[in-house]
C-alpha cells in the first residue's frame, strides 16, 4: 500500500498538462516494469500501453495522463503540484481526475495477477493523452 500511495503522490507532483504528458508517461512505464508487465511501452501518440497476460478474455483500464493547467496556484490550500497528504487527503492536481483511480488500475492489474485471477485473460491498462480536449480519439488509434 505504501508503494502505490508513494506512486501516486509522484505522478501528482509530475506536472502533465495536455500536450505535455512525456515525463508522465515514463513514469507510468517504469512502475509497470517495476511491477513486471509483460509489456509496457509509450506508443507513437504518446499514450501508454501496458499488458498483463495474454488470454482469451480481454480487461482494458484507461485512464488520462493529462490534466489542465493551474493558473490560480495561490488560491491553493497546498501547492497544485505537491502530492502532499494531510490530514488524510492527498493535494494536488489531477489527485482527483484522474492521476490516482490511474496508479489504483497499474496497481490493481498487478495484484490481481499475483493473486492468481487473471488465468484466461488479458489485461491492459493504458495512460492516455490528451483528454481535456479530445477526450477518447487517442484510444482509436
Amino acid at each position: 500500500m505504501n508503494d502505490l500511495i508513494a506512486f501516486v503522490q509522484k505522478a501528482v507532483q509530475t506536472r502533465s498538462y495536455s500536450d505535455e504528458e512525456e515525463k508522465m508517461a515514463y513514469l507510468l512505464v517504469n512502475e509497470m516494469q517495476k511491477l513486471r508487465y509483460d509489456e509496457a511501452y509509450i506508443d507513437s501518440t504518446g499514450n501508454v500501453v501496458g499488458r498483463i497476460g495474454s488470454g482469451k478474455t480481454v480487461i482494458h483500464f484507461d485512464g488520462h495522463m493529462d490534466t489542465v493547467e493551474v493558473n490560480d496556484d495561490d488560491l491553493w490550500k497546498q501547492p497544485p503540484f505537491s502530492g502532499n497528504i494531510v490530514d488524510g487527503y492527498l493535494w494536488g492536481r489531477g489527485s482527483v481526475d484522474m492521476k490516482s483511480a490511474l496508479c489504483a488500475a497499474i496497481y490493481g492489474a498487478a495484484k490481481a495477477r499475483d493473486m492468481g485471477y487473471l488465468n484466461d485473460k488479458t489485461v491492459y491498462v493504458t495512460g492516455t493523452v490528451c483528454e481535456e480536449y479530445c477526450d477518447g480519439v487517442n484510444l482509436k488509434l
